[in-house]
């Protein structure tokens, strides 16, 4: 039976949330949980075998680069020790954590709903298997690629039984060693959200909780946008982190939230859709830029800045810090990624506090008083890249020898066979301003094998 609980004293313990986290990220659970005869069935151990194949190659091909270059260009400073403000992220704690791994507070944005985590003890055989299959098509293309596609999270985030971004952060805090401590849904300041105590595993036992926010939020100009920012400002300023954000900071529909980062900000990390280049005066701003400067994607194609080729190029003040040893937002693929890291000069940071729980005080918005609004926007987290699969390169295997013919044989010229070429299986168009990037055709199962490159994702 799937519906197991283990009683004590006549009275049924659900599993909790660490569990939770744990079964979802197939990491093995003691003989007493209460999951581990779930453990023991042909659904999950596909499960876990299938997303423990696809974490491995995500650590080996990127993860693990980022936590050492994290650590080398970012651990210094004492912001990201604080608070991380990863507006554009949706559910993607990964990217952050590796990056970030000491921030007190982690705040993730976006407008996937925040769902639920049923105590998978409850429930039914097929619901069971259809649950993990959904979370395992949420995960995929973020741990090869580095980001969500929306399409791919629809039947998690509306049909699964595990629903929403919920499911998808324990899975992410589990599989980088953190422990879920407690889970609260909040509404601090009318949008929907979670808070998530959770601590990382620490062999000296001295870790302190941190904690992970994530709200169903619309960044642009407007009522929510503002409500949301004079919230955030209340933890004083911190660090921030832009990558895969569709290139909206830069349009007039979102200088709110781009004033506010800019004035809130002692270190923002960034990939060249975010925050444009002119916006950090040298004045103020220490840059450093990492990487290569290469066209957006054709989707993007209006959104190429001279200004940041120019400064990559050894035109101006920024200094160039060498190549990337991973890709970085819509660039996967190391030999074409970037990033921004910029500093703000003799400006010291204010000290973090938690928001009271009692009403959030609505402060003045950063941007100036006539903001510009000349349209009424409705925005999904990030518009979406249509990207094919990051997979690794296949090795062919090595053929035999071929057999040398006879010597006094005559060489006789044999005409190779017509190659059948496979027709491309049309996507569907991407709906405007969706979060993420469009589904595409299933893909085969990530090779262990060592790599050099992903496979670019190119639009169609």
């Amino acid at each position: 039976m799937f519906s197991v609980l283990f009683v004590a004293r006549g009275v049924a313990l659900p599993s909790s949330p660490t569990e939770q986290a744990d079964f979802l990220a197939g990491l093995p659970l003691p003989g007493s949980s209460v999951l581990a005869p779930l453990q023991k069935t042909q659904e999950y151990r596909e499960h876990q075998k299938e997303l423990q194949e696809q974490w491995a190659f995500c650590r080996r091909l990127r993860y693990d680069l980022m936590e050492q270059w994290g650590h080398d260009h970012l651990s210094q400073d004492p912001s990201t020790r604080s608070i991380v403000r990863y507006l554009f992220g949706g559910p993607d704690f990964l990217n952050a954590h590796a990056f970030f791994p000491e921030a007190r507070i982690l705040v993730l944005g976006g407008l996937e709903p925040v769902g639920e985590v049923p105590p998978p003890e409850t429930l039914t055989p097929q619901a069971f298997a259809v649950g993990l299959q959904a979370l395992r098509e949420a995960l995929h293309t973020s741990l090869f690629c580095g980001y969500f596609i929306t399409s791919e999270m629809k039947p998690q985030l509306l049909d699964g039984s595990f629903r929403g971004v919920l499911p998808v952060l324990f899975t992410e805090l589990a599989l980088t060693g953190n422990k879920v401590i407690s889970v609260e849904l909040m509404e601090p300041f009318g949008s929907p959200g979670v808070k998530i105590l959770y601590e990382h595993y620490d062999p000296r036992g001295d870790t302190q909780p941190q904690t992970l926010y994530y709200f169903q939020a619309d960044l642009s100009n407007g009522k929510e946008c503002k409500k949301f920012l004079g919230w955030l400002g209340e933890f004083g300023d911190g660090a921030t982190y832009l990558k895969a954000a569709s290139y909206l900071l830069p349009l007039d529909e979102f200088s709110e939230t781009r004033d506010f980062l800019l004035n809130t900000s002692t270190l923002i990390l960034q990939d060249d859709s975010g925050i444009p280049f002119h916006d950090f005066p040298p004045d103020q701003w220490k840059i450093l830029l990492f990487g290569v400067y290469t066209d957006p994607l054709p989707i993007f194609k209006l959104h190429k800045e001279p200004e940041l080729e120019s400064a990559y190029a050894g035109i101006g003040n920024a200094r160039n810090e060498g190549p990337l040893p991973f890709g970085a937002g819509y660039h996967v693929n190391a030999h074409d990624a970037n990033l921004l890291l910029a500093t703000r000069s003799n400006l010291t940071s204010q000290s973090v506090a938690l928001p009271s729980s009692a009403a959030p005080l609505i402060l003045p918005s950063p941007s100036p008083a006539a903001t510009p609004k000349p349209r009424k926007m409705r925005i999904r987290k990030a518009l979406p890249v249509e990207i094919r699969k990051a997979l690794p390169v296949d090795i062919p295997t090595p053929l035999p020898p071929p057999v040398p013919a006879p010597v006094e044989m005559p060489k006789v010229s044999t005409p190779a066979p017509p190659q059948e070429s496979q027709p491309e299986t049309p996507s569907s168009p991407s709906p405007a301003l969706s979060p993420t990037p469009p589904t595409e055709p299933a893909v085969p199962e990530p090779s262990l094998e060592p790599v050099e490159s992903l496979t670019a994702p190119s639009p169609r």
